[in-house]
This record gives structure tokens, C-alpha cells and sequence, in this order.
């Protein structure tokens, strides 16, 4: 199974090759993708992405998992997010 393909991004938009959906903010997988709702985890940009952020897409079995930080790199990735990927 392949990774979706992000069809077109721009501020505030994300549109993934074969979902009809556009995103303000998602999670993509090989086989799927849905909407990133930061208020799920508390995310905000600082201290930025959170552990349950990530475990999700990794319970998928991706074998690379690609953070991204926004348009301005605002968004923080936060080093217990990080050691938490590197231990699984």
C-alpha cells in the first residue's frame, strides 16, 4: 500500500489525490487520511506536536513518518515526541 499523495497545498488548504475532503490540518497514511484536530491532544504551536498526535499514523505500521511544522514552521515538535517515535 502506498502513501496518499498530496494533490495541492496552499495556506489553510490541504487536498489529498482521491479524497474529495479539504483539510485546514490532517493526518495521512498509506491507505488513508483525516482531519487533524489539534484540540483532540491540546496541540497548539508551542509545545507543538504531542505524542497522541503521532501514535495514530504509527499504529498504521508507516515506515516513515513525515512531521510537518506548517507554512511558517511554527508549529514545535517537541523532544518527548520525538523520543516517543524513536522507541517505537
Amino acid at each position: 500500500m502506498t502513501s496518499p499523495e498530496i494533490a495541492s497545498l496552499s495556506w489553510g488548504q490541504m487536498k489529498v489525490k482521491g479524497c474529495s475532503t479539504t483539510y485546514k490540518d490532517c493526518k495521512v497514511w498509506p491507505g488513508g487520511s483525516r482531519t487533524w484536530d489539534w484540540r483532540e491532544t491540546g496541540t497548539n504551536h508551542s509545545p507543538g506536536v504531542q505524542p497522541a498526535d503521532l501514535e495514530e499514523v504509527v499504529k498504521k505500521g508507516v515506515k516513515t513518518l513525515v512531521i510537518g511544522r506548517g507554512m511558517s514552521e511554527a508549529l514545535q515538535v517537541g523532544s518527548c515526541s520525538v523520543r516517543n517515535i524513536n522507541q517505537n
